[in-house]
């Protein structure tokens, strides 16, 4: 009897092996025949899944993505309203730990790859545009809970929230005594906090 191939259960596991090479060794490593060690498989396996680098590449990409949308789900069930969710969401960027210090270090190493491959740079604004859609809506929804007042523009905000997050990102990797994990926290919630002061107007002066 012939043997039934789960398919959903490879990519799995070639996912895994991926990721791991990548947070290992780096993306100069994730080749055809570094996944196949890495994995177990034969190169003629892999082959019937990837024909060259460039779907690799494409799916490794998508193993990132995939560890931040389970990261989203998880924070869409455990956000007490849209200020928080939009906190949450904005964190997902952070590098605060180190599971995430590795997600970012592979983030970056994929930017400058997107430089002169075509397909991973689509693919990359595609995350990127996903992710200021998912920060505008939260925003939205709190201007909809009366937190933040109606005339502030979320997609602006939005696009500048996920910018502070890109620069501080790149700060805490890059720089030596570069910004601390609560630091990077404490920036955001700087953010937050004053779209959340506008929907109360302006404070009255104490003098």
């Amino acid at each position: 009897m012939p043997k039934i191939v789960d398919h959903e259960q490879r990519r799995e596991e070639l996912g895994a092996a991926v990721w791991r090479i990548a947070s290992r060794e780096g993306l100069d490593a994730v080749t055809i025949r570094g996944v196949a060690a890495e994995s177990g498989w034969s190169t003629g396996a892999l082959h019937h899944y990837f024909h060259d680098k460039e779907q690799l590449l494409l799916f490794a990409f998508q193993t990132v993505a995939d560890r931040v949308n389970r990261r989203v789900a998880a924070a869409r069930d455990t956000a007490g309203d849209s200020l928080a969710l939009t906190r949450a969401l904005l964190a997902l960027g952070l590098p605060v730990d180190e599971e995430r210090r590795e997600e970012t270090r592979v983030w970056f190493a994929f930017l400058g790859l997107a430089l002169t491959r075509p397909p991973l740079a689509r693919a990359q604004r595609l995350a990127y545009q996903a992710w200021r859609r998912l920060v505008a809506d939260a925003l939205r929804d709190a201007q909809s809970e009366g937190d933040i007042d109606e005339t502030v523009d979320v997609e602006r905000e939005a696009a500048g929230l996920v910018a502070l997050v890109d620069g501080l990102a790149v700060q805490a990797m890059f720089e030596p005594g570069g910004p601390s994990a609560k630091r990077q926290l404490d920036l955001v919630d700087a953010r937050l906090a004053e779209l959340r002061h506008a929907a109360a107007g302006p404070i009255a002066s104490s003098g």
